[in-house]
């Protein structure tokens, strides 16, 4: 969408100013969730997803919801997370990312190789698709979704190629939430192409766009 591109990176950028701007504040007061520390393990997995596209230890981590707002699901900025009901964190011997935290890491990682603009984009699809924005092998299944285990920036739906992410670490580590269902041939090869596609700094398109 080449022409509402630069008023989503402009939708993008002014929600991401108020929010940080609203979560200073908090902080200031006394009023926002306690941020979360990532022990060396943690950092050690994260590298092993994002490379070095990102610093998982620069952003704002918050244990918990936005002040005054209960809201148990987890959101991203580029720069900002709110965990909600998740923990963030799992295991004490051996600390984990949860697969959440990892699907927000992924969003401040569209932010900076996608842009400002993956903010409106993925609340739109909230909005339209529900549960099914989240359906990344409702992408794959598209005539041409083989497409979308080429590289190539931008193109994949932005809660799709971050629940791929996800559950391509769930499924390397054994969460139980590992990608619901069976993973056959064609999911492996899709959680390898979007782990890839993190660390070369590009996004497989979406199914039937050209690239």
């Amino acid at each position: 969408m080449p022409v509402l591109s630069p008023l989503a990176d402009a939708a993008g950028i002014a929600l991401d100013a108020i929010a940080r701007l609203a979560d200073r504040l908090a902080d200031r007061r006394g009023l926002a969730p306690p941020r979360l520390a990532l022990p060396p393990e943690v950092l050690d997995d994260l590298r092993g997803v994002f490379g070095d596209a990102i610093d998982p230890a620069a952003v704002v981590i918050r244990r918990g919801h936005v002040p005054g707002v209960p809201h148990p699901r987890a959101f991203a900025l580029p720069g900002l997370i709110y965990l909600g009901s998740d923990p963030g964190i799992v295991g004490t011997d051996r600390p984990r990312a949860t697969p959440t935290l990892v699907h927000e890491l992924a969003h401040v990682w569209q932010g900076r190789h996608v842009g400002p603009r993956y903010v409106p984009r993925a609340l739109f699809e909230q909005v339209r698709l529900g549960r099914s924005a989240y359906d990344w092998r409702r992408v794959l299944d598209r005539p041409a979704g083989t497409a979308a285990l080429r590289g190539g920036r931008g193109g994949w739906p932005i809660e799709a190629h971050a629940q791929l992410v996800s559950d391509a670490y769930a499924a390397r580590y054994g969460f139980a939430r590992a990608a619901a269902g069976p993973v056959d041939a064609r999911d492996r090869r899709a959680m390898a192409a979007a782990l890839a596609g993190l660390r070369a700094g590009v996004v497989a398109p979406r199914p039937g766009a050209s690239v």
